[in-house]
């Protein structure tokens, strides 16, 4: 989290901690996949909305310090990091062809994790905004 935070506490817009009660009593989502890590992904989330909108707006997808908090949070609670070390495990058996599916799979689950981050992110920024209105 970039060191300019300030100290003070503020709530999280309604709509948001909503969704958050909501991904708490859901551990799969209508696919099967994982999202056990969502709800507390999206908290965060909407943490880094409310310290980003009033200093960056809702166009911060170059901001470094938003970037980073964004793959902070999806390693911690997303799993990316595990993915990413999928894909790495996964490359170094690119010598056998049988493989390369192994291979792709695993660097579509990194992609997979790392979408679902910043749709989380856009979600929570998206939500936060709205309650600034």
């Amino acid at each position: 989290m970039p060191r300019h935070r300030s100290n003070r506490t503020q709530a999280l817009p309604q709509a948001l901690v909503r969704l958050i009660q909501a991904a708490r009593k859901s551990t799969r989502d209508s696919e099967g996949a994982d999202i056990s890590g969502a709800a507390e992904a999206l908290r965060e989330l909407g943490d880094l909305a409310l310290w980003a909108l009033p200093i960056h707006g809702v166009f911060v997808p170059n901001n470094n310090d938003v970037a980073v908090a964004i793959s902070k949070i999806a390693n911690e609670h997303l799993g990316l990091k595990e993915a990413r070390r999928e894909f790495t495990d996964a490359l170094s058996a690119i010598e056998l062809f049988e493989n390369r599916d192994h291979i792709e799979s695993a660097n579509n689950h990194v992609h997979t994790v790392s979408d679902a981050a910043y749709y989380y992110a856009g979600l929570a920024f998206g939500l936060t905004l709205a309650d600034f209105s």
